[in-house]
């Protein structure tokens, strides 16, 4: 995480180098792409969760069918 002093120093070198016309539209496309990362972590999460969820029922089912084998002996 930065810090007050650094953010301000970010943002003079950003007002030096885009110039005052130009830095809402740099941070509105900056707010954009933050979003858009955020919304592809969380459905990346999601994916991640299912898979597990399904692994997680079929490891189930097989130790399942491994202890009714070992049961039936």
């Amino acid at each position: 995480m930065i810090g007050s002093s650094e953010f301000i120093v970010i943002l003079v070198l950003a007002l030096l180098l885009f110039g005052p016309k130009k830095l809402p539209e740099l941070a509105r496309a900056l707010g954009k792409a933050t979003a858009e990362y955020h919304k592809a972590a969380r459905e990346f999460d999601k994916e991640t969760e299912e898979i597990r969820k399904t692994v997680n029922e079929e490891f189930g089912k097989g130790i399942k069918e491994i202890k009714e084998i070992a049961e039936s002996k």
